[in-house]
């Protein structure tokens, strides 16, 4: 300030603000995954942030990727329609024979 007084200016301050679930994945560009085994929702989600999707209760998804410890699993419904849910909010049946899929969900 022109008097030599220290003010703090608030308007300095930047808010960063980070969405709860951010997923770097983009699916444009990449190999389709494969499937590992597939799942039931329990519950509906809405799938509203970008990567995720939405289920309905009791519709049957394919497993693409394994919760790793977020709390989020991969699922694919169609070609064109793949996305995170919440791990809790299905039930997983993995492929056994499926490389790389533990067998312990």
């Amino acid at each position: 300030s022109p008097d030599g007084s220290y003010t703090e200016d608030q308007s300095q301050e930047t808010e960063v603000k980070v969405t709860p679930t951010e997923f770097d994945d983009d699916f444009d560009d990449e190999e389709p995954l494969p499937t590992i085994g597939t799942c039931k929702a329990l519950y509906p989600f809405d799938g509203e942030n970008e990567g995720t999707i939405s289920v309905s209760e009791g519709e049957i998804l394919k497993v693409i990727e394994e919760d790793k410890g977020d709390g989020w699993t991969r699922i694919r419904r169609s070609e064109e329609e793949e996305g995170y849910v919440p791990t809790s909010y299905i039930e997983v049946y993995l492929d056994k024979n499926a490389k790389g899929a533990k067998t312990y969900i």
